[in-house]
């Protein structure tokens, strides 16, 4: 079996049978980097997720390049969200702590600042993005689809792993539930592997609920688009109106984090000058050291963005071959 005969086997058994020939002369033709693999890999999974299989194949291809455009870039975000979330822990419980509120040192304050808005502006045009779709995927759950209800609960039911989990931490951090190994109050010098494992914990949980609330989503957004028609009429479908508006602001969100990349770089380097011996210390993440968890933080949110790169790349190409 060739390496096409083989990405197309990744597709499922109706979807091979009306278009295998066809899709294995695309291969042929476009069949040029990873990223066209990649690009398969979503299609199949895509495919695996109930998209209706009547449906003019020009017009999946379309749709899911879109749909998929804008889970790669909240999934970038959220990847993104877990690397600054290490960025903010590892500065405030360190000496570092004192420089972001520094105001004598224009250059450091400038960096963390841009950060801060880098965040705020992405958080915006995440809402701004995905509250329409989230809306109209509500309202179609609630009046015809209890499969999709039961789906859209997914992340209601992440986020609330997540608020017990912390609510669980907290009773166990103020000595309401005293557990042997775990101490109510951690330092440099002293840092319990029990503490440690309650800290990571809490981004299992996190990682956990983002990748089974991204599933779940896609899942509904086929099974709405599955239901509004199988015309070959691209334009009229009403999810294609709605992702295209959602284009924008993935852009700025994808900007933002690029804003907020080099940032934080920059803050780290002029801290890196103002404070050498910290870096050299273990001050990290789980108290490991200083520089490697500053570089693990960078590394994280390098490839957030970069995924979130790819995705927008995804989607424009869809919008080009609408025009």
């Amino acid at each position: 079996m060739n390496v096409r005969s083989w990405l197309i086997h990744l597709y499922p058994r109706p979807w091979r049978e009306r278009y295998g020939e066809e899709f294995d002369v695309l291969l042929e033709e476009c069949l040029h980097s990873p990223l066209d693999v990649v690009d398969i890999f979503l299609g199949a999974l895509d495919a695996h997720l109930e998209f209706p299989i009547e449906t003019n194949w020009r017009l999946m291809n379309m749709v899911n390049k879109l749909r998929t455009m804008l889970l790669i870039v909240f999934t970038g975000y959220i990847g993104f969200i877990i690397g600054g979330l290490a960025f903010y822990g590892l500065v405030d419980d360190s000496p570092m702590a004192l420089l972001m509120k520094t105001g004598t040192d224009v250059p450091l304050s400038a960096a963390w600042v841009t950060v801060e808005i880098g965040a705020v502006i992405a958080l915006f045009a995440v809402v701004i993005g995905g509250l329409p779709i989230g809306w109209r995927l509500l309202r179609r759950a609630l009046t015809s689809s209890r499969q999709d209800l039961k789906l859209l609960l997914v992340p209601v039911l992440a986020f609330l792993a997540l608020v017990l989990y912390f609510a669980f931490e907290f009773t166990v951090y103020t000595g309401r539930l005293p557990i042997t190994g775990i101490t109510q109050t951690v330092s440099h010098d002293n840092f319990p592997i029990g503490n440690r494992i309650l800290i990571g914990g809490s981004m299992v949980v996190l990682v956990l609920g983002a990748i089974a609330s991204t599933v779940a989503v896609w899942k509904v957004l086929a099974h709405t688009e599955a239901a509004e028609n199988t015309s070959t009429d691209v334009e009229g479908l009403p999810s294609m109106k709605l992702y295209k508006r959602a284009f924008v602001p993935a852009v700025i969100t994808t900007g933002s984090m690029l804003v907020m990349l080099v940032g934080t770089i920059i803050w780290s380097g002029l801290a890196y000058s103002s404070m050498p011996q910290v870096f050299a210390e273990d001050w990290g993440l789980l108290q490991a050291n200083t520089t490697g968890s500053m570089i693990e933080i960078v590394v994280i949110m390098a490839l957030s963005t970069a995924l979130a790169f790819f995705g927008l790349v995804r989607g424009w190409s869809a919008r080009r071959s609408m025009a």
